[in-house]
């Protein structure tokens, strides 16, 4: 009996280790490997530029019953836009050649003598060169580097000028304005190349921009230079000149050439103050006609002071976060010095329409001159046109030679009205105005109970 039951026991035994052997063992052979990953190398991406490098590595996941496990590098798609240093071994290195395109690198790893295999893939996108700026402005003597982008670690850029006598370009990419017009600067690395066009303009200059002549029949100089002038400015370029108010006087010589003068150009022209001894101003305007149709203009101020003048300042601008505007009138005498002034009454208008006196406790004296200056605070109500509106100021009773500061309001209401200078007469005319009206209304309401 005893010896049966021990019998039956080595049966079992020999059956379950006969279906572990058939079920198990033949399993574990066929399917030990059960993954592959992609991996890039340390700070490596799969991003890479023309001639650029990504070190790929297949690491498997499971143990491999039969070695050597067999490595396959392929790029099913865009194979053509990146190459690999080998494509059967465990690692391999694959350099970009297409710019702007992508491939699909895949691995596959394969027991020998088995016929089970593992694969995966990824995605590499190979970028194209940038350059910093494509198009760039500046002034004759002025510089700037350019910088190119997406480049191989190492490779090197080569920078060219198309016209050396605008711009020129060092290996380091520096770009130096030599002389006015454009030019291309090519950057070139390997098989790409990027382009930047470079405009210079030429540095002009006219001197002084403002002057006085305190006397009559005295004349002043007015000296235009161009620098940098390249393609643009020549000798061969003309000048016109031009003056805005004959009263203040005239230009007895204004050459329509330049001379050369070192590495400038210059043309001095000669303004005669009138002969009178009355102040004006006038604006002196010097137009280049340069090659082509390139054009550029200058402007000097000419004020002949050969009597006391007056000068406004104040807020050019005013919003709704600034609304309150000040403002200060000047007397000068003709040398400009001020006058020290105590006895004169200063006289302000404005547009009502859009402007206000800020209170009536800070205007008080806003007739009075201390020392040759007047103050007035102005607050702003409404917005102006882009043109704005006018604070005009003068002395006693010379309106005729009042001074103006234009101040454009934004930020606020807008009124369907341009505005009109309003002084005291029209407030007080418009005031009359509306008592006719109110008294006509009721010389008629009284007439009709008469009859009535």
């Amino acid at each position: 009996m005893k010896k049966n039951m021990i019998l039956k026991v080595a049966a079992v035994i020999t059956m379950l280790t006969l279906a572990l052997v058939i079920t198990v063992v033949p399993g574990t052979a066929l399917a030990a490997i059960t993954g592959v990953t992609i991996t890039p190398g340390v700070g490596q991406s799969y991003t890479i530029p023309v001639g650029g490098t990504v070190d790929l590595t297949a690491t498997l996941s499971g143990t491999p019953d039969t070695l050597p496990v067999a490595y396959t590098w392929a790029a099913p798609t865009g194979g053509s836009n990146i190459s690999f240093s080998a494509t059967d071994a465990a690692t391999t290195t694959v350099t970009g050649v297409t710019p702007g395109t992508t491939a699909t690198v895949q691995v596959t790893a394969n027991e020998t003598g088995v016929g089970s295999f593992n694969s995966t893939a990824i995605t590499i996108t190979v970028t194209a060169m940038t350059i910093s700026d494509t198009a760039i402005t500046l002034d004759g003597g002025s510089s700037k580097t350019l910088t190119v982008g997406n480049v191989a670690s190492g490779s090197t850029t080569t920078w060219t000028s198309s016209r050396d006598a605008v711009a020129t370009v060092n290996s380091s990419g520096l770009v130096q304005a030599v002389g006015a017009g454009t030019a291309t600067i090519t950057a070139t690395n390997g098989t790409q190349s990027k382009t930047c066009t470079v405009t210079v303009n030429p540095i002009i200059t006219i001197n002084p921009t403002s002057q006085n002549i305190t006397a009559a029949n005295t004349p002043g100089s007015i000296q235009l230079t161009v620098q940098y002038g390249g393609d643009l400015i020549g000798t061969a370029s003309t000048i016109s000149w031009g003056n805005s108010n004959s009263t203040a006087g005239s230009l007895t010589v204004a050459p329509t050439s330049f001379t050369t003068s070192g590495t400038s150009l210059v043309a001095t022209a000669t303004f005669l103050s009138n002969s009178t001894g009355v102040n004006a101003s006038t604006t002196i305007t010097a137009t280049i006609a340069g090659s082509g149709t390139y054009t550029a203009s200058k402007t000097s101020t000419v004020n002949v002071r050969t009597a006391r003048y007056l000068t406004i300042e104040g807020d050019t601008a005013l919003n709704k976060s600034d609304r309150y505007g000040d403002y200060t009138v000047t007397l000068h005498e003709a040398n400009g010095d001020v006058v020290n002034d105590d006895t004169s009454t200063v006289h302000w208008s404005w547009s009502s329409s859009y402007l206000s006196l800020s209170s009536a406790s800070l205007n008080d004296s806003r007739a009075v001159m201390t020392d040759g200056v007047g103050k007035i605070q102005l607050y702003a109500r409404y917005n102006t046109s882009s043109s704005g509106t006018r604070v005009y100021a003068w002395i006693n009773s010379d309106s005729g030679n009042k001074v103006y500061s234009t101040v454009v309001i934004t930020g606020l209401s807008s009124l369907p009205q341009t505005g009109q200078d309003m002084t005291l007469v029209y407030v007080l005319g418009g005031t009359a105005a509306a008592l006719l009206a109110a008294a006509g209304v009721w010389y008629g309401i009284r007439k009709k109970r008469t009859v009535a």
